[in-house]
């Protein structure tokens, strides 16, 4: 099955630029790319051949234009080339900069990597500054997964953070049983295309143990030569159990007998893998800022089974937490993102999983939980945040009610307002 993504929106919006598709393994990027644009020619960097080929342009490329299209046939359409995996080919800046300048006349170009590009050691080179376009593209969001199975169900204007998230809400609630199930399928199978097109625990129970392994085997060394991948995969472990708390470098670093220098590399090693994420500690006066301390997220919440039972407060926070990462993305993103999203404390050490805020503002502060606490000082933390709105995500169903200054809500009603 197709799911039809959020992406495919904008991807005509830039016709005459490289299109820079990344994301995840298995997120679905080839399927959107063969799906939406249908590529006139593919070559996989995978495939040693198609490499050649690559690495001969524009020759080859020319070659195969001249055999194929007429003048006549290029004024009506520019073929459409598809690199996929370019991120595998060293120096592959520079040869798509020349090849585009050179044929950018007759040809459209893009291409896709499963790792970030602009992590990339092997990736020195020109930075295709005014050639290119680069997007992310995220498993799929419960909002798609929605989109996709239950096309029936209005769904309004995605969240974006600073608009306020009640209104929204509430246009869900007629749909609050329809929803719960549907979330309760996502949940289980977590968001990779693959699983929820097959809903099979047997199939996903040996896809995790697949997919992490290719991860470590395959995509941690093209990345990294000469990384000891055992040791990476016990400072993934340590990071996964720690999920819902801040990570510690030097107890790392202690319990593995390594430096806090090669575990924070073996951290970034695996945010590049894995697309893990951190969020950090933030409150609004920088004068009262307490010491750097970040969460670390994996970007599905699936590998969170790893480490916990799947009815887990800390695997609902995950999947909370990749909702939000993944749903804000366009708004956190970047060196000029007008939002942050991270977590807060003070000094009592009370803490609110996540608040929403701008350089002034705390929009939103959201508190998971498993199950509904009806005391009145049942949140102490959410109480003195000063957020515009304070609510708590509940894996409890068919909540949504108001105690003090806070609301409650049950995730099937939240998740769909994100993209």
């Amino acid at each position: 099955m197709y799911f039809q993504r959020h992406l495919s929106e904008v991807l005509l919006h830039f016709k005459d630029k490289i299109l820079f598709i990344s994301g995840p393994r298995q997120s679905g990027k080839t399927s959107l790319i063969r799906h939406d644009l249908l590529p006139d020619l593919e070559l996989n960097m995978d495939i040693a051949q198609d490499r050649i080929i690559f690495k001969k342009f524009p020759e080859t490329l020319l070659n195969w234009y001249d055999e194929n299209y007429t003048e006549k046939h290029s004024k009506s359409k520019k073929p459409l080339v598809f690199i996929d995996e370019i991120h595998k080919v060293k120096n592959w800046r520079n040869i798509l900069k020349g090849c585009f300048d050179k044929t950018s006349q007759k040809l459209r170009f893009v291409a896709s990597g499963s790792s970030a590009f602009h992590l990339r050691k092997q990736d020195q080179g020109d930075s295709l500054a005014g050639r290119a376009i680069w997007l992310n593209l995220f498993p799929l969001s419960f909002r798609e997964y929605i989109r996709n199975r239950a096309p029936e169900i209005n769904l309004e204007k995605a969240w974006k953070g600073k608009s306020p998230l009640l209104e929204a809400i509430k246009s869900y609630f007629p749909h609050q049983k329809k929803l719960r199930k549907l979330w309760e399928e996502y949940s289980q199978f977590g968001s990779f295309p693959e699983n929820l097109d097959n809903r099979d625990p047997i199939f996903l129970k040996q896809w995790l143990i697949d997919y992490q392994s290719a991860l470590l085997d395959r995509d941690l060394k093209d990345l990294h030569v000469g990384k000891d991948v055992e040791r990476v995969w016990n400072v993934y472990e340590l990071l996964l159990e720690s999920i819902g708390s801040t990570y510690s470098l030097r107890s790392i670093s202690e319990t593995l007998n390594i430096s806090p220098n090669t575990a924070q590399k073996d951290l970034l090693a695996l945010k590049q893998v894995l697309w893990g994420f951190e969020i950090p500690v933030c409150v609004l006066s920088k004068a009262k800022q307490i010491r750097k301390e970040k969460k670390f997220y994996p970007i599905d919440f699936c590998f969170n089974d790893y480490s916990s039972e799947k009815n887990s407060g800390s695997r609902f926070e995950n999947q909370v937490a990749c909702l939000l990462y993944r749903g804000l993305y366009s708004e956190i993103g970047g060196r000029l993102a007008p939002l942050q999203l991270g977590f807060y404390r003070d000094y009592q050490k009370r803490e609110v999983d996540f608040v929403i805020r701008d350089k002034s503002n705390i929009f939103s502060a959201l508190e998971c939980k498993m199950k509904q606490k009806h005391a009145s000082d049942a949140y102490p933390a959410l109480q003195t945040v000063n957020a515009k709105e304070n609510l708590v995500i509940l894996e409890e169903e068919g909540i949504f009610e108001k105690n003090r200054e806070m609301w409650s809500v049950s995730i099937e009603l939240f998740a769909p307002c994100l993209e």
